[in-house]
């Protein structure tokens, strides 16, 4: 039985900002640029990034280097199994509790990452996830593993009339959308829209990277080249399959099936590389847009082809300024 609606929270808290966020499309920047950033503002980094939590999932997710991640202190990167579903709900309940810990060492709290649903939960609290029987969970996810991500997209538009006119579906949210309608008995939209949050909502001062679309392009195709010329990408994909985590959440992520195709000769390198260039370009247009309506006003847009010098000497004087005393 579903309770009734009950009032969510709508809006970001006017008081001072507990933390920074830097957001952009994929191969922007933000990684480097927010390593940068953690030096000035004795900052430590949370990543918002769905893929990136993943232990093993690093060459084709862009994850923070070896050197990045000795360089500044990084949260939510390379922790999770990768047969685990990691949505925005888990993200928001792992984030309060590094926020809480950075917080108490008197250190900066800085989010980036591509997944804005993340910070859009973090300043404007989504529903708690209802209990469900863990029995019933484990039975229903049995099965779910052993379907194609098409089926699980028609299950979820049928389960979910409200998310019909969804472009895409990836494999988790389509995972998702089944289990609340399923062993919750009422929709993910029903929830997204009348569940209740105990959430307080995060103050945050966001700073988004922006580029043209032909240098974005460029930055994109580059980066895939490069990717999978090293042969790094391949070589993690065949540990990948090896130990049967094709099958997992994890390997949804952007080009780990197409370098998986390459591995068994059903494409060229090159034809690997247009792939993977047409998805990311087609991910990072649906983040552009994202971006465009859903980040708050106040945002401060930075162009993203300035130096890395001139963007961290901007984002650092402007949150130092918020915070030195008067």
């Amino acid at each position: 039985m579903v309770e009734p609606a009950l009032d969510v929270h709508e809006s970001v808290p006017t008081s001072m900002p507990r933390a920074l966020a830097i957001v952009g499309p994929t191969a922007s920047g933000k990684t480097s640029l927010a390593v940068r950033v953690a030096h000035e503002v004795e900052g430590e980094i949370i990543s918002m990034d769905s893929r990136q939590a993943y232990r093993g999932f690093v060459v084709g997710t862009a994850a923070p280097t070896l050197a990045e991640r000795e360089s500044a202190i990084h949260h939510g990167v390379g922790f999770l199994d990768p047969n685990e579903r990691y949505g925005t709900g888990r993200f928001v309940r792992f984030a309060e509790a590094w926020l809480l810990d950075i917080e108490a060492k008197g250190h900066t709290p800085i989010l980036t990452g591509g997944t804005g649903l993340f910070l859009r939960a973090l300043t404007h609290p989504i529903f708690k996830e209802p209990q469900i029987d863990s029995g019933r969970r484990a039975a229903l996810e049995a099965w779910l593993v052993g379907c194609s991500a098409r089926e699980l997209e028609r299950w979820a538009r049928r389960l979910d009339k409200a998310q019909r006119a969804k472009l895409r579906f990836d494999r988790q949210r389509a995972h998702r959308t089944i289990e609340l309608a399923l062993l919750s008995g009422a929709p993910l939209s029903w929830w997204i829209e009348n569940g209740r949050t105990d959430q307080v909502p995060l103050g945050v001062r966001t700073y988004q990277l922006v580029l043209s679309t032909d240098v974005l392009r460029a930055r994109i195709r580059n980066r895939a080249l490069a990717m999978v010329t090293s042969g790094a990408w391949q070589e993690e994909v065949r540990g990948i399959v090896k130990t049967g985590l094709d099958r997992s959440p994890a390997f949804s992520a952007l080009g780990y099936s197409v370098i998986a195709a390459l591995l068994k000769g059903e494409m060229t390198e090159e034809k690997a590389v247009d792939q993977i260039f047409s998805d990311t370009w087609a991910y990072a247009r649906r983040q552009r847009t994202w971006f465009r309506h859903q980040l708050p006003e106040d945002t401060i847009v930075l162009d993203g082809s300035d130096s890395i010098e001139q963007l961290t000497k901007r984002i650092s004087e402007d949150w130092n300024g918020l915070h030195t005393e008067p």
